[in-house]
């Protein structure tokens, strides 16, 4: 394989984008991007919501949406909220089933409603109302959270949910450096 001398590789979109006769073509590719970024995080809610929990059997995330499944990083990562006892982060894909099994055997019944979904570009919060019912107990949970959700190169690579959206600007600002 020959290699491209560094001088005629592509210039990142970052440096692209600064150029002035670029700039309206820059910003219609990354707005596109975000319209995406944000119709994935819709559909995530869509897909977990649907999902039957009723069944004592593991409803597999990669069965159910294979379509979302695919968008996840290979080192995708998700995080419990910190509010909530046990909670810990879940270390790539195959990881990660292990806390949608977890939410399987705790509650027959889960939704969580967006009601507002703000695009910062490369992340995407969604304020939203959690409702849940608990397996065997029958006691609904009903509680307002704030997911943030992480891309790089269109694809998921972090979701993390906090029970405030002043926690999860929190956790976005500090992630952006």
């Amino acid at each position: 394989m020959r290699e491209i001398p560094s001088s005629l590789s592509p210039a990142p979109i970052t440096e692209i984008c600064t150029r002035r006769d670029t700039t309206r073509v820059c910003h219609a590719i990354l707005r596109a991007v975000s319209e995406e970024n944000v119709a994935l995080v819709r559909r995530n809610y869509e897909v977990i919501n649907s999902i039957d929990r009723s069944g004592e059997e593991f409803v597999d995330p990669e069965v159910a949406a294979p379509d979302l499944w695919a968008g996840l990083a290979p080192d995708f990562e998700i995080s419990g909220r910190s509010d909530v006892p046990d909670a810990r982060t879940y270390r790539g894909r195959e990881e990660s089933k292990e806390f949608w099994r977890m939410l399987q055997e705790i509650f027959t019944e889960l939704s969580w409603e967006p009601l507002e979904v703000t695009d910062l570009g490369d992340v995407v919060v969604a304020e939203t109302r959690f409702v849940a019912r608990g397996r065997g107990s029958d006691i609904q949970v009903e509680s307002d959270e704030t997911d943030v959700f992480w891309f790089r190169d269109g694809r998921v690579v972090r979701v993390e949910g906090f029970p405030t959206k002043a926690e999860a600007l929190e956790a976005v600002d500090a992630s952006a450096g």
